[in-house]
């Protein structure tokens, strides 16, 4: 994972993803994850999002609240 400072908008996130068909069926451009230390996706859930991710799950922290997030953006 890589740290970032960038800008991020915490409002469009998606936080909960509770099946393989649900992780499958989320548009491309979808970005998923929670903050840190929250709730976790299951091991199948999260190999889906992986699967759909050129880069992987990363470290982001919210401008306005400064919590930090780890999140996966979904390009394929």
């Amino acid at each position: 994972m890589q740290a970032s400072a960038h800008r991020f908008d915490h409002a469009s996130v998606i936080t909960a993803v509770s099946s393989v068909e649900e992780a499958r069926a989320l548009p491309r451009g979808s970005v998923v994850g929670d903050c840190r230390g929250g709730v976790t996706f299951s091991d199948a859930v999260a190999r889906i999002l992986e699967q759909r991710s050129a880069c992987g799950w990363i470290d982001v922290t919210a401008e306005a609240t400064a919590r930090a997030w780890t999140v996966i953006y979904l390009n394929h």
